[in-house]
C-alpha cells in the first residue's frame, strides 16, 4: 500500500485543508463541548477521505468481476 495515492487525492488534501478553517473557527469559539464537536466533524471527515481511498482498490476488482 502506497502513502502516495493519500497524499494526492483531492479528497485527502481538501480534508486536511479543511482543518485550516475548522482551527479558525475553533479559536473564535468559547472553550467548551462545541469545539469538540467540529473537531470531532473534521476528523471524520478526515476519516472518511482516507476510508474512500483505500476502499478504490477493492471498488475496481469488484467492478472488473462485474
Amino acid at each position: 500500500m502506497s502513502i502516495g495515492k493519500y497524499l494526492t487525492n483531492p479528497g485527502v488534501l481538501g480534508a486536511a485543508v479543511g482543518a485550516v478553517g475548522t482551527a479558525r473557527r475553533a479559536g473564535g469559539m468559547r472553550r467548551d463541548w462545541r469545539r469538540f464537536i467540529v473537531w470531532g466533524i473534521w476528523l471524520a471527515t478526515l476519516a472518511l477521505a482516507i476510508g474512500s481511498v483505500a476502499m478504490q482498490d477493492k471498488d475496481r476488482d469488484f467492478d472488473a468481476e462485474h
